[in-house]
């Protein structure tokens, strides 16, 4: 079975080309694998949510909230931010975020649109990055698993849910 052609085809006309050359049988074969990846990826994807919420769960309940809150989009950003910093940063965080998404989410987009975008995002990356250190402390965590919470956010979230860390509440400062 030959599927090179299809993977290096540059437009549709030399797709439809590829594709023609193919049996019925490879054809089956090729739609199937892609199929079971897909599938696969799926199903991975909600194991992965699953972990998620748990491990956001059991972060929510040592800190003394419900569990349940931590289930709710946009108000578990809220009552996270809440936990370790300020709530209504939280909500400038999801607003940066949804402004982002929303200027470059047309069919035309302008350059202006992708510079804002991308100015939003920086506030929003930075947003992220405070909250993570403050996260990290209000566990009793230092600088090390703030970075670990910026660059591998979902395993950090599990390793604070699960492991031993106690939430000591927010910096005095």
């Amino acid at each position: 079975m030959n599927i090179f052609p299809v993977a290096l085809a540059e437009d549709t006309a030399e797709l439809s080309m590829a594709l023609e050359g193919l049996t019925k049988e490879e054809a089956a074969i090729g739609g199937a694998a892609v199929g079971i990846a897909f599938g696969m990826l799926i199903i991975i994807g909600i194991v992965w949510f699953v972990f998620q919420a748990i491990a956001d769960w059991k972060i929510f309940t040592k800190a003394g909230e419900p569990g349940w809150k931590s289930l709710i989009p946009i108000y578990n950003v809220y009552v996270e931010y809440e936990l370790c910093w300020n709530g209504l940063m939280g909500l400038v965080y999801m607003v940066a975020l949804i402004a982002a998404n929303v200027l470059t989410s047309g069919q035309v987009v302008r350059n202006w649109q992708v510079i804002a975008a991308g100015v939003i995002a920086v506030v929003a990356l930075v947003l992220h990055i405070i909250q993570s250190m403050k996260l990290s402390r209000s566990f009793g965590k230092g600088t090390g698993f703030c970075i670990l919470l910026v660059l591998f956010g979902p395993i950090a979230r599990l390793v604070l849910g699960f492991g031993s860390a106690r939430y000591i509440g927010k910096e005095k400062y």
